[in-house]
């Protein structure tokens, strides 16, 4: 394949953003892959030293985005920090992400002793503030930093096992209320303390996916506490960020789309093309890239077609969109195949 000539940016990713949220012309369609701990090859640490060490982490996310100039960037306590907050045990080792070792809710009456607590004192949401502060001060003015908090129903599959969780919402479903309520003010209690450095929170909720419960328990058990995160940060903030829900989420676009976050990411199992005829005319859309398949194994011809395709389906979507993976990228992802993906929005996202 000829080489193909790269156009440079000519915007930062903060000046491309207001410039698209004010109709202004701008350069290209932003371009954010789900990189999580993949930045650890930008330093040379492990994903231990990310997790622990707030310096280490802002260091490599600041690194990687100079190199690839992506439009977003985040530390996030994910769902495994805010479930270890609330008492859960996790296996930590130098390569791998969190492995879950003990849950903290094994009866009903662990459900009625679950508190709220203050992240700003607590475990790895107090590393994850202290992250993204420095993140703020490293780039933060060249990019949006934000957090990304795992969903009430994540958390809680994580807290009480994902089969008692299933049982409880057919056999106890005042208990999953419980859970939810308690997990919600934990959520809310963390975009707080981020908003005092400037920094917004996305939220992903991979249990509440159709793959695992019904159009209707998300209805009754889920689509409430989203509705009062979303709240939260557009009466805080002025406006609530990304909301992403893995696998099949296609029966409950419509109630994705009146929660109220300002833009929604998609499973790559989704296809853009038929949630901007739903979706669109509501919320921005980001995705979907396959992040297993294409990201980590495909070569950056796959990368770039894939790319390609989801910007032609999407890129005209009314409410904004940006090229993503479908869902966090695997840690060893090769660093040219990120190269790629921000690289097609360059080649094939300049507005026309």
């Amino acid at each position: 394949m000829k080489p193909m000539a790269i156009p440079k940016d000519e915007m930062t990713p903060i000046e491309r953003s207001q410039a698209i949220k004010s109709g202004k012309p701008y350069d290209r369609i932003p371009c954010s892959p789900m990189v999580a701990e993949h930045v650890i090859w930008s330093t040379g640490i492990t994903i231990k030293d990310y997790l622990f060490n707030p310096k280490m982490a802002a260091e490599a996310q600041a690194k990687a985005f100079n190199h690839f100039g992506y439009d977003s960037v985040s530390v996030s306590p994910d769902h495994h920090g805010f479930a270890e907050a609330m008492g859960c045990r996790f296996i930590y080792a130098a390569d791998e992400r969190p492995q879950i070792k003990e849950y903290c809710v094994k009866s009903l009456q662990d459900i009625e002793k679950l508190e709220p607590v203050d992240p700003k004192k607590t475990g790895r949401l107090k590393l994850c503030l202290e992250a993204v502060a420095r993140l703020q001060e490293l780039v933060g003015d060249k990019v949006k930093v934000g957090s990304g908090m795992g969903g009430p129903m994540t958390c809680a599959s994580f807290m009480r096992g994902a089969d008692h969780l299933l049982r409880d919402i057919k056999r106890n479903p005042e208990a999953v209320h419980k859970i939810m309520e308690v997990n919600t003010q934990n959520l809310i209690n963390y975009m707080a303390a981020c908003w005092e450095y400037g920094v917004g929170c996305s939220v992903g909720d991979s249990f509440a996916s159709c793959t695992m419960i019904s159009p209707r328990d998300f209805r009754f058990f889920v689509k409430p506490y989203l509705k009062r995160i979303a709240d939260w940060q557009i009466e805080n903030i002025g406006g609530a960020g990304n909301l992403h829900i893995c696998g099949d989420s296609k029966p409950i676009w419509q109630d994705m789309a009146e929660l109220g976050f300002s833009s929604v990411s998609l499973d790559n199992a989704m296809d853009l093309a038929e949630a901007k005829q739903v979706l669109g005319k509501t919320v921005a859309l980001k995705g979907n890239v396959k992040p297993v398949e294409t990201m980590l194994y495909g070569t950056v011809e796959d990368v770039m077609q894939a790319s390609r395709e989801c910007i032609d389906k999407c890129m005209d979507n009314p409410r904004g969109y940006t090229l993503s993976s479908g869902c966090t990228l695997p840690v060893n992802t090769p660093v040219e195949n990120v190269e790629a993906m921000v690289n097609a929005a360059r080649l094939w996202g300049r507005p026309k």
